[in-house]
C-alpha cells in the first residue's frame, strides 16, 4: 500500500446528515490541481491539499435551513488499491481515542486477545506489511475542528479474510447553521519502509501545527494517593507520605496529589470528614514539606444524591430519549454536567477557581470521556469533541497557565494544546494482568511523548513481597484467575521481577513519573528501586521492533539518557525466551552497565540474551 493508492480527489465521499445523505455521485464537482469542491443544493465540501501534503476537509452550509450534520465519510474501497492488498499480509497500529481501550499492534484480518479489527482506530493508524515492514500512515493533525477522526478498515468480504481498503470518518453530530463553514480536519497520508519512522514524522507535523500552543516541560514527578489508599485516603496519610517522600527522595519529587476520597460527594469538590483542616489546610501542610499540592476531580460527574443535582435538573446531559443520562460507578449513580448550559459551565469555572485559590497547582481531571455516551444537550451546535475542548478550556482559564493539567481519559485530539499531560494507559495496579496490558499501550503511544505534551503512564508502583513487610498489599479483593484480554486485579499480585518490568516501562516512555505506594511501608529495596528510577534523566524511548512479529511479547526499547543509551529487552510472555541484542548496540559497545546494580556486564558475542518470563533486562551503554 502506498500514498498514491489514496488520492483524496478520487475518494468515495458521503456526507451523512440526520435526514439526508449527500453522495459524491450526485454532486457537482469543481476540480483544480490542489482542490476538489463537491456541491449539492444546500451543502459544499472541499478537499484542499497544501504544500506539506496535508489535506484540509472543509464543509459549508449553502442552504437556507439548518443542517443536522452527523459525519463525513471519505473512503477507498478494496478494489481501488493496486494488487488488492490481503488482510493476512498486514498488521495495524490501533490507536484508541482514549485510554479506556488498549492500543497496540494487531492483525488486520482477525481479533486477538485484546482487540477487534472491527473497531476503527482513532486519530491515526499505521498499516505495516508483514513481509518487508513497509508501512502506510493515515492520520489527522490535532487540534482540528469540532469532530473526531476515525480510520476504519473496509473489508471486501464479511469474513475479513481477503482484500481490504481504508477510510476516514469525521464524526461531528451537531447543527450547522445557514452560511456556516468550518474546516473539520487536516488529514495526512505518509508512506515509507518503516512504521516507526512514519510515526516520528507524524509527530513532527503535529508539533509544527501546535507551534505556540504545545504545552510541554521536562518530565514531572510526584506521588498520588489512589493506588494504595483509594477512597480511604485521610489527611494524615497525605502528610505522612509527604514527609516520608521528603526524607527519602528529597527534591526528585515535585507534587503530592490527593486522589478520590477527600471529597464530600462526587460533584461537590470540597473536603469531607477525613480532611478536618479543609483543602486550604491540606495545601498548606503539603507546602510545609517542600512539595506542591495536587488534586483529583471528575469535572463533569455529579452524584444524583446531591443538592446540586436536585436543585438544577436542567444542568445535565441526556440520552437519545431526552432522559438524564446516568451511569453507575463505584460511588453511585452519576449524572454529567452539560457544558453547553451557561450556568453549568459557570459552575465548573467557579469550582476550579476555588480549588486553585485553595493552593493546588496540579489538577488531574478524570472520567470526561464518559460524555461520549450522552446524546442530548442544551446546545445543539457543538459535538462531543467541541464540548470536551470547551470544558478543558474553561478549566485552563480557571486554574491559570502556570498550573499543571492532566487529562485523564479525555480523547487526545480534543484537548491537544490545552492539557499539559495525557494518560496513555488504563489504571495500573500491582497485578501482572494490569502491567501487561498497560505496557502494550505505553509502547504503542511512544511517539506521543513531547508531541501532545507529556505522557502519563499511570503510577510507578513497587510494593510486593520483596519490597515491603506490609501484610496488606491491597484492600481485600476477590481472587480470580488471569483471563484472556483486559483484566482487573486478575491472577496473583506482582513479584519483584514483574515490578521491575513495570518500572522500566514507565521510565522509557519518557513521560511523567508518579509514585503510588505507601512510602513509609516500603523496605530498603523498594525505596532504592524507586530512587534509581527518579535519578535518571528524562529520555523518550522507542520500541524498535514495534511492528515486528515478536514486538508484542518481546519489545526492545532504546532511549538516549544523559549521553548514554539505555537498552531494555522485555519479555512480556509466560515463556522463557531468547532475545537478540540490536546490531546497532553491539556495534556501539561490547558491554553495558546493568540498570539496577550499575555493574558492568559484557554482552555475549552472539548477541543472544536469555529472558525469564515476565521480565526485563536493561543496560546503560
Amino acid at each position: 500500500m502506498k500514498p498514491s493508492d489514496i488520492p483524496f480527489d478520487r475518494a468515495s465521499i458521503k456526507v451523512v446528515c440526520a435526514n439526508q445523505t449527500f453522495d459524491r455521485k450526485q454532486a457537482k464537482t469543481e476540480q483544480s490541481d490542489d482542490k476538489t469542491i463537491l456541491r449539492w443544493d444546500s451543502l459544499a465540501l472541499s478537499l484542499e491539499r497544501r504544500d506539506d501534503g496535508v489535506c484540509s476537509v472543509t464543509i459549508g452550509n449553502e442552504g437556507e435551513e439548518t443542517i443536522r450534520l452527523q459525519r463525513v465519510c471519505i473512503e477507498w474501497p478494496a478494489g481501488q488499491f493496486e494488487g488488492r492488498p490481503d488482510t493476512r499480509e498486514y498488521v495495524q497500529l490501533y490507536h484508541s481515542r482514549d485510554f479506556s481501550k488498549l492500543s497496540g499492534i494487531r492483525p488486520v484480518h482477525r481479533p486477538n486477545e485484546w482487540s477487534n479489527p472491527a473497531d476503527a482506530s482513532g486519530m491515526v493508524t499505521v498499516l505495516s506489511a508483514r513481509k518487508d515492514g513497509s508501512a502506510l500512515l493515515l492520520g489527522a493533525l490535532p487540534p482540528y475542528g469540532d469532530c473526531f477522526a476515525d480510520f476504519p478498515l473496509l473489508h471486501d468480504k464479511p469474513h475479513r479474510d481477503g482484500a481490504f481498503g481504508v477510510g476516514v470518518h469525521l464524526h461531528s453530530p451537531r447543527s450547522f447553521a445557514p452560511g456556516q463553514e468550518e474546516t473539520l480536519a487536516g488529514l495526512i497520508v505518509l508512506g515509507g519502509p518503516d512504521g516507526n519512522a512514519l510515526l516520528e514524522r507524524y509527530g513532527e507535523l503535529i508539533r509544527k501545527r501546535l507551534d505556540g500552543q504545545l504545552r510541554f516541560q521536562p518530565r514531572v514527578t510526584g506521588w498520588n494517593s489512589w493506588d494504595y489508599y483509594a477512597g480511604a485516603i485521610r489527611q494524615n496519610d497525605m502528610i505522612d507520605n509527604a514527609e516520608t517522600a521528603r526524607r527519602i527522595f528529597g527534591e526528585t519529587l515535585r507534587y503530592m496529589v490527593v486522589d478520590e476520597g477527600y471529597e464530600c460527594q462526587w460533584g461537590i469538590w470540597d473536603s469531607g470528614w477525613k480532611f478536618p483542616d479543609g483543602l486550604d489546610g491540606l495545601c498548606g501542610a503539603i507546602r510545609q514539606t517542600g512539595y506542591e499540592p495536587g488534586i483529583w476531580t471528575a469535572p463533569l460527574l455529579v452524584n444524583v444524591y446531591t443538592p446540586l443535582y436536585r436543585e438544577h435538573p436542567d444542568w445535565f446531559v441526556g440520552d437519545a430519549q431526552g432522559n438524564v443520562f446516568l451511569q453507575n460507578l463505584g460511588y453511585g449513580s452519576m449524572a454529567q454536567l452539560d457544558i453547553t448550559h451557561p450556568d453549568a459551565a459557570a459552575f465548573i469555572a467557579e469550582t476550579f477557581r476555588r480549588l486553585r485559590a485553595a493552593g493546588f497547582t496540579y489538577f488531574k481531571c478524570d472520567f470526561t470521556q464518559l460524555l461520549l455516551g450522552a446524546s442530548s444537550f442544551s446546545g445543539k451546535d457543538m459535538s462531543h469533541a467541541g464540548m470536551l475542548r470547551k470544558l478543558f478550556g474553561i478549566i485552563r482559564d480557571s486554574i491559570g497557565a502556570d498550573a499543571y493539567l492532566l487529562a485523564c481519559g479525555a480523547p487526545y485530539e480534543a484537548v491537544a494544546g490545552i492539557a499539559d499531560a495525557h494518560r496513555t494507559t488504563g489504571d495500573i495496579h500491582n497485578y501482572w494482568s494490569h502491567i501487561r496490558q498497560n505496557i502494550r499501550s505505553m509502547f504503542a503511544r511512544w511517539w506521543m511523548q513531547g508531541t501532545l505534551g507529556n505522557m502519563d503512564p499511570d503510577f510507578a508502583i513497587v510494593r510486593c513481597g520483596e519490597t515491603t513487610d506490609d501484610p496488606q498489599l491491597n484492600r481485600r479483593f476477590g481472587k480470580q484467575p488471569w483471563k484472556v484480554g483486559a483484566n482487573w486485579c486478575s491472577g496473583r499480585e506482582m513479584n519483584a521481577e514483574e515490578a521491575k518490568t513495570l518500572l522500566l516501562a514507565c521510565l522509557v516512555t519518557g513521560g511523567d513519573l508518579f509514585l503510588g505506594d505507601a512510602l513509609g511501608k516500603l523496605n530498603l529495596d523498594g525505596t532504592m528501586w524507586l530512587g534509581r528510577l527518579l535519578e535518571q534523566p528524562a529520555g523518550r524511548g522507542k520500541p524498535v521492533n514495534l511492528f515486528r512479529h515478536d514486538g508484542d511479547d518481546l519489545p526492545i526499547v532504546i532511549a538516549d539518557y544523559g549521553g548514554k543509551t539505555l537498552v531494555a529487552l522485555f519479555n512480556l510472555s509466560d515463556d522463557y525466551r531468547v532475545q537478540q541484542l540490536p546490531e546497532t548496540v553491539r556495534q556501539q559497545a561490547e558491554s553495558g552497565d546493568e540498570f539496577w546494580s550499575g555493574e558492568r556486564e559484557f554482552f555475549p558475542a552472539s548477541g543472544d540474551i536469555p529472558l525469564s518470563p515476565r521480565s526485563v533486562k536493561a543496560w546503560l551503554v
